[in-house]
């Protein structure tokens, strides 16, 4: 379609000509607006007009537009209008019913005369039945030869007269020439359209009691939701040997970090956890169904606000201990004793390896070690983490300690052990440590791996290993999970935690706790490896009571459906491929109780081995053979199905097809495909209104050849649409009734069968999979409309520049980096300069994948820039021709200010005289308006100090006794208080050394900047150049780049192409020239950036200072400074 938009005034006359569609804006306030509307479209072209609220409507009836509909919205009303085009004469009038199919013979016949003579009309119309079908058939007819003559009038009022040509009623609404007519009760003209769902499937919107954490899309940690959980209908008998226990905290172990964020895969896991939706958390604390404290492990769903527990693995809470400290007991000390005590037979005497010593596990199993009087030796990444060791347990020395980030804890281990090695390695480390860990041990030694991610990778280990009579162990507490109660591993685990708590080795862990509102973050900070001993989710606070009932607790959470274990859910048609996936879905949402028709029954082996395994599950599954097409048939269904439970749901998925053109088809044809959609449907009405009063679902599977409409499937639309309006009319008496327009279903059914595969394309949409259809019948059944439609349309969307409700690429990869803020990120540098590890590189992998169709390499993914990832985002939206200067216009990069350069140095920020002064240097750009918001929240009388033009800018030590004097305009004599932002650091600096060399006390405050601090730019411009230099051309460009998003090195190249440093000034100014900005300002402004660029690379202290300097630095940084920026060798005083 080719759309034009002009920005001219209809007074003066008509705009264009023969347009199809215009777009208008207060035209209804002007009779001349509106009759040169009139003769900017053509006749039958439509006008969509906004106007005021209070906009009267009388001049369309004096125009050459009639009316069609009106919308409002807030403060504003749309009003879409038609220009009449002429008239054709109608040459059949034929009345649609669905008790008799002989107006097809009608149909066909008037059609074939349109498609030979398309000059006049055919009116269908249906009247006096509510639930006809005349939107699908119509809907196909359309697509059909002949079709476009097709004009239909649905009457659903009952006061509305008999039909009729030439009744004003009809003759005013056929006059529009509209292809659908609904007549509503109360006499309101309509049609059917759809409107695109509100997408808030994925937004916790429900108070809920029982909810649990998990991650909507595997891979993404910022898809961490609270969910409904399906103990709502939890019923003891169908849960044996398990209880119900309140969460008050839920630990996050590494486990979980690996499964949410996709290193580690689902199918890792023991048992059928793969399988299930939630899979995340291990153990808890909290109550059980009587009150008293427990704390526990489980398989899974431990993260969540109430779990079933393993009676045998839970212990009641010492009463010393806070359900807080509790929490930290179960996992860590269960795995430390099943892989010390239990695989590794470790006895007093030995001597041990563990990595990762201030880790969770590694604090159990040296505190489980050392009080079994075992010879310690222990790894760690951080001086900080050495540090805490050695205080939480003194027998350890450095002597014990070694190094986790390297291979280098091998041969400090092999040296304090005098090369023999030791007894035991308790390893979590991967790859080159792994290895390096198995060489550290001794003879019959044993290795005790509880790390997952070696094993699920299959890494080879090698085998001479075992030449020393060692023995490698998988430690998978999952496997105890699986284990019945006779288990004597499982027994022996227990017994020996409670042995531990009585004897003393057994003491909570220090822990980082996290609100229930901070899960993703929460996971972030484990993934950090920040962390020392363990990271927890409060869910609600601890009575101080020691036995006493909870009091419910709701939490916001993602809606989910859940079947009533004790209800029947009957599917008819439920033997097909849909019908059983669907049956397989309701049973893992908790139905215990299925009825499945179908005509003939069992008919094939996977039917019957589905059947026998929901069976073995403790599923009441009957196979039914009634038929619904009968009143009788559809009664004898509902009696039987409420002798195993009152009936929940009713599904229809029934369907005959007879495709073809209905040129083609038969009254006969029709009769076919109604029988199940429209019979039976109407029969599961009449029956479940009077013998199912729990019924909670009644839902009917239509299509979207019913909604959109498909060429050959007319008596396939007209049945689905009859069904429609059944679920319409339940609705309308206050019963359940959902129909769901379906697209082509993938992986099983007849696109299968017939058509190809999930790729083939089936009218402009792709077969939706089959778990992608439950996802959206999840979500169906909780919404209140009486229809719904899914389909998935074939064109795929690329590149992601962030539509509405899209989050851009770059905000994507920025959440995932930590970064908050992504305006003020270099464009030039790396996700790995910008602090991506290996767990977030895996996250931005899959999100790239998933969400915008980018297949990078980690090595690739490493070495992006912001620059590429903006490119990445654009591409395939609006390509941006080049500009004549040869730079490609960009986004503007600031907000610009009246004046590009301050007028005046020093400036009174916050006036209180009655409070120190405090001078704050500006950053590069020469204003201290970045700083005003600090400035306005610290109780001291702040001065701002501004680089003018009459700043020097040959060195730093100029500009800094430049300062000086204004300074001491304001305050003669000393103590100063002097504040730099990131280049005013380094002037703030300098400043500071030259008071003291004037007999002056300074103190420094320096935000997120050092002398150094500029070293890391100077050295990104100079690996720009194969000479390693800084010259005029660098500060030009980066200047320009203050103002547009450009590519460096273009710019570069552009301003290169001139040879004095006046001539390239020129050219910097001139890429700018679009720009709203005075230039004479510019060559100011850009001179004096210049300055203050090479005073900052050329800036090297000669002197030390001697006051205080608190450093105030970013948490989400780019520096590789290390955290004191550089400045601890220019400090002779404290440094903060």
């Amino acid at each position: 379609m080719e759309v034009k938009m002009i920005g001219k005034s209809l007074e003066n006359g008509p705009i264009e000509s023969n347009a199809h569609v215009a777009i208008a804006f207060d035209v209804l306030q002007s009779q001349n607006k509106l009759n040169n509307l009139a003769e900017t479209v053509k006749d039958g072209g439509f006008v969509l007009t906004s106007e005021s609220n209070n906009v009267s409507q009388s001049l369309i009836e004096n125009s050459n537009f009639v009316f069609i509909s009106k919308l409002s919205a807030e403060d504003r009303t749309f009003f879409l209008l038609r220009k009449p085009s002429e008239e054709l004469p109608v040459s059949e009038v034929i009345q649609v019913s669905e008790k008799s199919y002989e107006w097809v013979e009608t149909l066909k016949s008037a059609l074939k005369t349109a498609e030979a003579d398309p000059s006049k009309k055919i009116v269908l119309y249906a009247q006096g039945e509510d639930t006809n079908g005349i939107i699908g058939l119509v809907n196909c007819v359309k697509q059909e030869p002949g079709g476009n003559s097709v004009r239909s009038v649905f009457i659903k009022d009952p006061a509305a007269p008999k039909f009729s040509l030439t009744d004003p009623l009809y003759a005013a609404q056929l006059k529009k020439d509209l292809l659908s007519n609904v007549l509503k009760p109360n006499g309101v003209w309509g049609s059917m359209r759809h409107l695109k769902l509100e997408n808030q499937q994925d937004k916790p919107s429900l108070q809920v009691e029982h909810a649990y954490i998990n991650a909507l899309t595997r891979g993404d940690l910022s898809s961490l939701k609270w969910i409904e959980g399906p103990l709502t209908y939890y019923k003891p008998e169908y849960n044996p040997n398990t209880e119900l226990c309140t969460v008050y905290y839920a630990p996050l172990n590494f486990r979980d970090i690996m499964l949410a964020s996709g290193k580690l895969p689902p199918d890792a896991l023991p048992g059928d956890l793969a399988g299930q939706d939630c899979i995340l958390g291990l153990e808890f604390s909290g109550r059980n169904s009587k009150g008293k404290r427990v704390m526990g492990m489980l398989a899974a769903r431990g993260l969540a606000t109430s779990v079933l527990a393993d009676p045998g693995f839970l212990w009641e809470v010492p009463s010393k201990w806070t359900l807080e400290e509790a929490s930290t007991i179960p996992v860590v000390y269960g795995t430390a004793y099943y892989a010390l005590c239990v695989r590794g037979r470790m006895k007093p005497g030995n001597s041990l390896l563990v990595h990762a010593g201030t880790g969770g596990v590694g604090q159990a199993a040296i505190a489980i070690a050392l009080h079994m009087g075992v010879t310690v030796y222990t790894t760690v990444g951080s001086k900080q983490k050495r540090e805490f060791l050695k205080k939480t347990f003194p027998k350890l020395t450095d002597k014990n300690i070694a190094n986790s980030r390297d291979t280098s804890f091998e041969q400090h281990v092999l040296r304090e052990t005098k090369g023999r090695g030791v007894d035991l390695v308790l390893n979590s480390l991967s790859d080159d440590k792994l290895q390096a860990s198995v060489r550290c041990l001794a003879k019959d030694g044993r290795f005790l791996e509880i790390g997952k991610l070696d094993l699920s990778n299959n890494s080879p280990l090698g085998m001479s290993v075992f030449l020393k009579n060692t023995t490698f162990h998988g430690i998978l507490l999952d496997s105890l999970f699986d284990a019945g109660s006779e288990s004597e591993d499982k027994k022996e685990v227990v017994r020996l935690l409670n042995e531990g708590i009585k004897n003393g080795a057994v003491n909570p862990l220090p822990a980082t706790v996290f609100t229930e509102s901070q899960v993703e973050q929460a996971f972030r900070f484990i993934g950090s490896g920040k962390h020392i001993g363990k990271v927890v989710l409060k869910i609600r606070d601890e009575e101080s009571s020691a036995v006493v009932k909870p009091a419910t607790k709701l939490v916001t959470s993602i809606p989910r459906s859940y079947m009533n274990p004790d209800k029947t859910y009957v599917l008819v048609g439920g033997l097909g491929g849909f019908g059983l996936e669907l049956a397989n879905w309701l049973i893992v949402r908790g139905a215990k109780n299925l009825v499945l028709t179908a005509r003939s029954g069992i008919t094939t082996g996977y039917q019957a081995n589905c059947v026998n395994n929901w069976k073995e599950s403790g599923v009441n599954v009957l196979i039914s053979k009634a038929d619904c097409s009968t009143l009788n048939g559809a009664q004898q269904l509902i009696d039987d199905s409420n002798k195993l439970g009152p009936v929940g749901g009713v599904f229809n998925l029934a369907a005959v097809l007879r495709d073809a053109f209905l040129e083609n088809q038969t009254p006969q044809d029709f009769e076919i495909v109604s029988k199940p959609k429209v019979t039976g449907t109407k029969n599961l009405d009449t029956v479940t209104r009077k013998s199912c009063p729990e019924l909670d679902h009644f839902v009917v599977f239509s299509s979207v050849s019913c909604g959109r409409g498909n060429a050959g499937q007319t008596n396939y639309g007209f049945a689905n649409s009859v069904m429609e309006r059944i679920c319409e009319a339940r609705q309308e008496a206050g019963l359940p009734g959902l129909a769901i327009q379906w697209g082509a279903i993938g992986d099983v059914g007849l696109i299968m069968e017939t058509m190809g595969g999930n790729d083939t394309v089936v009218g402009g949409t792709l077969p939706q999979r089959m778990a992608s259809c439950l996802s959206a019948f999840d979500v169906f059944l909780q919404h209140p409309q009486p229809v719904l439609a899914s389909m998935v349309l074939a064109e795929k969307r690329k590149g992601g520049s962030g539509g509405a409700g899209q989050v851009s690429l770059i905000e994507a990869v920025a959440n995932i980096l930590g970064i908050k803020d992504t305006k003020n990120i270099n464009a030039s540098a790396t996700l790995a300069d910008l602090g991506m590890d290996s767990l977030m590189g895996a996250e931005i992998k899959q999100t790239l994948e998933r969400n915008y169709d980018l297949v990078l390499s980690v090595g690739e993914i490493r070495t992006l820039t912001v620059k590429r990832l903006q490119e990445l985002q654009n591409d395939g939206s609006e390509v941006v021709a080049d500009t004549p200067n040869g730079v490609t216009a960009g986004n503007d990069q600031v907000q610009f200010s009246q004046s590009l350069v301050p007028q005046e140095t020093i400036i009174n920020m916050k006036n209180d005289s009655s409070k120190p002064n405090v001078f704050m240097f500006s950053a590069i750009e020469g204003f201290v308006s970045a700083l005003e918001e600090i400035a306005s929240k610290l109780p001291y009388n702040i001065y701002g100090l501004q680089c003018t033009e009459d700043a020097p800018t040959d060195s730093m030590a100029s500009m800094a006794k430049f300062f000086v004097a204004k300074i001491k305009g304001i305050q003669k004599s000393g103590p100063y208080n002097l504040v730099g932002y990131s280049f005013g650091a380094s002037v703030a600096f300098e400043t500071g050394v030259a008071l003291e060399a004037a007999g002056e006390k300074v103190s420094l405050v320096l935000l997120d900047g050092s002398p150094s601090y500029v070293l890391t730019h100077q050295n990104a411009f100079k690996n720009r150049h194969s000479d390693n230099k800084v010259d005029d051309r660098d500060a030009f460009a980066y200047f320009v780049l203050l103002f547009k998003e450009l590519d460096y090195q273009v710019v570069f190249d552009q301003i290169a192409t001139k040879k004095t440093k006046e001539e390239q000034l020129e050219e910097a100014v001139n890429i700018l020239s679009d720009l709203p900005l005075n230039k004479n300002e510019l060559k100011t402004a850009a001179k004096l950036f210049h300055g203050k660029l090479f005073v900052s690379f050329y800036y090297k202290p000669e002197q030390k200072f001697n006051g205080s300097v608190t450093l105030v630095t970013a948490k989400d940084n780019f520096v590789s400074l290390g955290p004191d920026y550089g400045l601890k060798p220019l400090c002779k005083g404290s440094l903060n």
